[in-house]
């Protein structure tokens, strides 16, 4: 689902971008400021310390898994226990949370609520990591944007590409922008548009990619917006006395009570004449509205008796700052017209509820799902909210390959007969068929699911988190080596005349019988026990490996080699064949998403290893996964954990566990990686859930 989502015209309106949505304004010759006043100067010294870079590890759905991503944003310190003010869209979907204050101090935080209808979200700092040497926390103060006039001097203050603190200036073009909807569009959010309530600032101060939650500020150095988009070559921010209190019912409550009618408006037909008010486009069944009578087509006048001013975007906009900004429970009376009669009626707000839920992941379903809302039930029509929306499937996973397959948009209501109610009545169900990692791979169950106003059901193969399973095979005769074919051109050009051929060495294995039995690389193998190795082309590469694997291991064989101009013979001993890396003993951590396993014969060669390095091979690393996410990659070779030498898979998982624990925040792995080593920093919150 695309979140930030606009209309067709776009292109001609706005530039959105998405990540952590810092929306780009472009240089004006018209603002090119001339050096600061030594008051300016000052004011930008009070207000800069307050200003934080956010660092945002990131969910998103995709391929019916959470994959994770960086990005940033802005944001401001609004009081002396930490808060700090930044947009929705920095925070939303996020797991965690590092803010880098102006002097350089980096300081864990957590999201204390966020109102997506405003794009609005408050965070917290931890300040048990806040140096006590550094005085008290520097905080930003609000001023009162309803005093703001077109002209008027601001800054926008921010971490443009999370580079570092920075101010532009500008002056203020219109400080209650409307977004016309027929020409610009909605800018969407969690199913919430934020265009509802927000009358934009414009300004021509350069905002960029990372700006998005830094505050605009007056010349006093006050805060009179939160930056957010971008309009042109200007910038938009939301007012201040909006981004106050919504921040306060966040600090309070942690979320934004806000009253609701059940109308939907939209401004008033062309075809009516001009006039004053809202027509009402819908009217949500069972709603308070449709409890007191009102119908699709009636003309809203006022709301507890204030005048709905402006005319289309504005006018919509002003009823809904007017029902929103009442308490469910409070009476809300309003004047409308109903054809060429006018009426009035009082109606008893409602609570007005998130548009959607929070993104959960169901591995064993290969599929990312979330509850359901009334908004969501009213819009797809749905009886109630019982039932589990899949809001992405991963193909080939088991909701993928279902039959029939289940589909995005599709609402589980029943596993094999049992009604789910929510995602955590599906995933109880679910980990009963699962108790264990050495439970069944697959395990089918029947789900009844809705779509499209039916009720169907589907044969989904649920499997288990841990996939592998391998069966040994059994292990030939072995000669540790490597070879090339000799191919006629090389034949002839060592001068050999073979006419079957042969197998060139190019390496020998340290410490295997091939090398005590004296094998050098250069030497030809003509033929093992007068039996010919036939390798002539590049496609013979393995001829010598199969005639080999015809003898038993811990035999002897007589070889015939070409070495220094003449033929030689020598006994070797064929040993048993190494134990190839799917064999080794091998552990997946779930939490952080990566496997490993340890040292294989194979993996020596291949990364090339001297034969006393210790360590566990990394197998995997989930793209966008925790693991990678911090820098980990498959062939990485683990050496140390937290210090501590790891030679097996068990030593890797028991300092896992420890470190978790023992209540780290991060988990620090020294890896080699194509002959060079690093250090590895694993963020372990995901593995203490």
């Amino acid at each position: 689902m695309n979140k930030y989502h606009f209309g067709a015209s776009l292109g001609r309106w706005l530039t959105i971008l998405t990540g952590c949505l810092a929306l780009t304004g472009t240089s004006h010759a018209a603002t090119s400021p001339s050096e600061p006043s030594a008051s300016q100067t000052g004011m930008l010294a009070g207000v800069f310390p307050a200003i934080v870079r956010i660092e945002v590890i990131r969910l998103r759905p995709s391929d019916g898994l959470m994959t994770k991503a960086w990005t940033a944003g802005s944001g401001a310190i609004i009081s002396a226990e930490g808060h700090i003010l930044t947009n929705c869209h920095v925070s939303e979907d996020a797991d965690s949370f590092r803010c880098y204050l102006y002097d350089g101090q980096q300081i864990s935080a957590r999201r204390v609520g966020q109102d997506p209808l405003t794009d609005l979200a408050v965070l917290q700092l931890d300040l048990t990591q806040w140096n006590k040497n550094s005085g008290p926390l520097p905080v930003a103060h609000f001023g009162d944007s309803e005093r703001l006039v077109s002209g008027d001097t601001v800054f926008a203050l921010g971490s443009p590409g999370f580079l570092s603190q920075s101010v532009t200036r500008g002056i203020v073009a219109n400080p209650s922008l409307v977004m016309p909807e027929l020409t610009v569009g909605k800018m969407m959010i969690r199913g919430e548009d934020v265009g509802t309530l927000v009358r934009w600032i414009l300004h021509d101060a350069q905002i960029f990619h990372g700006n998005s939650g830094g505050p605009l500020i007056n010349a006093k150095g006050e805060i009179v917006g939160v930056n957010e988009i971008g309009v042109f070559n200007l910038g938009g921010a939301i007012p201040s006395n909006l981004a106050r209190a919504v921040a306060e019912q966040l600090i309070a409550h942690g979320r934004v009570t806000r009253g609701w009618s059940g109308l939907t408006v939209q401004p008033r037909l062309e075809a009516d004449g001009k006039g004053q008010g809202v027509m009402v486009a819908d009217v949500a069944p069972d709603s308070p509205a449709a409890k007191a009578g009102f119908l699709s087509g009636d003309v809203l006048l006022a709301c507890d008796g204030i005048a709905i001013e402006g005319a289309e975007e504005k006018a919509v906009a002003h009823f809904y700052r007017l029902e929103t900004g009442r308490l469910p429970g409070n009476a809300f009376k309003l004047d409308y017209r109903r054809g060429t009669e006018s009426r009035q009626a009082q109606i008893t707000l409602a609570a007005r509820e998130p548009a959607r839920a929070d993104d959960e992941e169901l591995r064993s379903w290969g599929a990312v799902v979330c509850n359901l809302t009334m908004p969501v039930v009213r819009n797809e029509q749905l009886p109630d909210v019982r039932g589990i929306l899949l809001e992405n499937i991963r193909p080939a996973g088991p909701c993928g390959q279902a039959e029939p397959e289940l589909r995005r948009g599709d609402i589980i209501v029943a596993v094999d007969g049992q009604p789910v109610g929510d995602v955590a009545e599906l995933r109880t169900v679910t980990n009963k068929f699962f108790p264990d990692t050495e439970s069944a791979l697959v395990h089918p169950v029947t789900a009844s699911f809705r779509r499209d106003g039916a009720v169907l059901s589907s044969v989904v193969e649920l499997r288990n988190t841990n996939p592998r399973r391998i069966t040994p095979i059994a292990l030939k005769a072995w000669l540790g080596v490597a070879s090339q074919p000799l191919t006629p051109k090389l034949n002839k050009r060592l001068g050999i005349n073979s006419a079957d051929g042969g197998a060139r060495l190019t390496r020998i294995y340290p410490g295997t019988e091939a090398e005590k039995a004296g094998l050098l690389v250069g030497d030809v193998i003509l033929a093992i026990d007068g039996s010919a190795v036939t390798a002539r082309r590049a496609e013979d590469s393995d001829v010598l490996a199969r005639q080999i694997r015809q003898y038993k291991a811990g035999t002897s064989a007589a070889f015939s080699l070409w070495r220094d101009g003449k033929k030689i013979d020598l006994p070797v001993l064929l040993e048993a064949q190494p134990r190839p890396p799917a064999e080794m003993p091998w552990w997946e951590d779930i939490r952080l998403e990566f496997s490993v396993h340890e040292l294989a014969f194979d993996d020596r060669v291949r990364l090339q290893l001297a034969p006393n390095v210790t360590g566990v091979v990394v197998e995997s690393a989930t793209p966008a996964g925790w693991a990678e996410l911090a820098g980990l990659r498959g062939d990485d070779l683990v050496l140390t954990a937290g210090g501590t030498a790891v030679k097996s898979v068990e030593d890797l998982h028991r300092l896992r566990d420890e470190a978790v624990r023992s209540e780290k925040s991060w988990w620090v792995l020294q890896v080699q990686r194509r002959g060079q080593t690093l250090f590895v920093e694993i963020n372990l919150k995901p593995a203490k859930k």
